[in-house]
């Protein structure tokens, strides 16, 4: 029965005070040392497995980078001018973000005339196809959305001026983020990469080099909305990105000293990764990728023609708004018009 004789093992004092009818002490009271024990155990368990699965985690992330970089490194790259355009080439960040407003905040890798806060990796393609530029710079947040327009831009630009856009070749150190269009004008490219092959065991990472007329829109209008994480753009027909001038680095700060050496100015620290061409070449002009898309329009509508000559204006900016996201029926010519008949 329960109160029978104490256990041998008690204590005199615990006797006497079952005897006079005093309730024993808890357990836990008994024994605290022993509580405090377990309960450090416990807690020790519980911080073993959240280290666990947070080095699981860091380890399965950078394993997909790492995969994506090395695929990304075999992708291949335009080597004939009059070829088509690929904008991808090797890569391993991106530059966008997912096809959602706002979304993910990555890297801020352009302050001023930039692209959107990007997120750690973008889509191949933008997941809707849009009925006009217009619709997608207030739906969309990526210039993914304009792509095939860009692309027929940029080829009709080489044909009016093959050195405004040159491809960059590869090499072993240079890495050329993904939706990265890859070219340069002519003396640029070529600086450029005398800066890369003078440091070759150095990486440099190219976030975003050409950018088109119908790309600058887009971000023109998401920073003057306030969307999509684009602090600060420069207009349209603005920008030194549109010329072939401008490329934006990650190693902006180690790459400075050998870019400035081949007349590369850096801008300073409202746009920390934006490096501007200053050499023989870099001119004040009219906009090669303007007049491509003057043209392009031109082409397909014949009774609807704008003044072909370079510069960005309301007349453009109201036909720019109305093309095609996805690229003209008719597409570049390189061909000249015959001459009239005498």
């Amino acid at each position: 029965m329960a109160d029978e004789a104490p256990n041998e093992q008690d204590s005199a004092a615990e006797r006497e005070l079952r005897a006079a009818g005093v309730p024993e002490r808890p357990w836990l009271e008994q024994n605290r040392a022993l509580a405090l024990g377990l309960g450090s155990l416990l807690l020790c368990c519980v911080i073993g497995i959240d280290i666990y699965f947070m080095v699981k985690s860091d380890a399965k992330r950078s394993a997909l980078v790492a995969a994506a970089a090395n695929s990304a490194a075999l992708a291949p790259r335009p080597s004939d001018p009059a070829a088509a355009v690929a904008p991808e080439a090797s890569g391993a960040a991106s530059d966008e973000p997912a096809e959602s407003a706002g979304a993910g905040v990555s890297v801020d890798y352009e302050s001023d005339d930039g692209e959107p806060t990007h997120a750690s990796s973008r889509p191949a393609a933008p997941s809707k196809h849009y009925a006009s530029v217009l619709q997608a710079a207030v739906e969309s947040c990526t210039t993914a959305s304009v792509d095939g327009l860009s692309r027929q831009i940029i080829a009709q630009a080489r044909c009016i001026k093959p050195n405004a856009f040159v491809p960059l070749p590869s090499r072993p150190n240079l890495v050329i983020a993904s939706r990265v269009f890859p070219y340069l004008e002519l003396e640029a490219r070529d600086h450029l990469l005398k800066a890369v092959d003078a440091r070759p065991k150095l990486k440099m990472t190219v976030n975003s080099a050409l950018r088109t007329v119908a790309q600058q829109y887009l971000v023109w209008r998401w920073s003057a909305s306030k969307r999509c994480g684009v602090p600060l753009a420069t207009p349209p027909g603005e920008s030194n990105h549109e010329v072939g001038f401008a490329l934006d680095i990650a190693e902006a700060g180690t790459w400075r000293p050998a870019l400035e050496a081949q007349d590369f100015k850096w801008l300073g620290a409202s746009d920390r990764v934006h490096f501007d061409y200053k050499g023989a070449s870099a001119t004040p002009g009219n906009a090669t990728d303007v007049l491509a898309f003057q043209k392009l329009w031109n082409r397909n509508h014949p009774t609807d023609k704008i003044s072909e000559d370079g510069r960005y204006s309301p007349n453009v900016e109201q036909r720019l708004k109305q093309a095609p996201p996805d690229g003209f029926t008719l597409g570049p010519s390189c061909s000249k018009a015959s001459p009239p008949k005498k």
